[in-house]
């Protein structure tokens, strides 16, 4: 679950387009989002599913699909025990559902860039 930076992303609905079974324990869920935004490899989306008693559960999934600018990503989600919502995408959630979500959130890095020129000659120059 993010906290902290994530506060000034907003939560927007989102349609379930599709679900489909990866593996036994996997499900990729596609999901249509009503304001499109453009992601890089790393980041990730908070969900949030809130029951008709107002209880909600969020949790943090990676964005599974390519990075492009698309009103469609997609999240592979892994069957947890005991797991709110994983349990929810897994036995419940249908295409044409719609949920909440807000990102995206977060950012790799594998370091600093090497400094250039490199003194000893290497197949890369830069370690991203």
């Amino acid at each position: 679950m993010t906290e902290g930076g994530a506060q000034a992303v907003p939560w927007q609905s989102c349609t379930i387009e599709d679900i489909v079974q990866q593996t036994p324990s996997i499900k990729s869920v596609v999901l249509r989002l009503r304001k499109p935004f453009a992601h890089i490899a790393g980041q990730h989306v908070d969900v949030r599913l809130t029951a008709p008693d107002g209880y909600s559960a969020m949790r943090s999934y990676s964005i599974a699909s390519a990075t492009i600018s698309s009103p469609i990503i997609e999240l592979a989600i892994e069957r947890l025990p005991d797991g709110e919502v994983s349990s929810f995408f897994h036995d419940i959630a249908a295409v044409g559902d719609e949920i909440e979500l807000r990102g995206p959130l977060g950012a790799i890095s594998c370091g600093p860039p090497l400094p250039l020129p490199l003194p000893v000659p290497l197949p890369w120059t830069r370690c991203c």
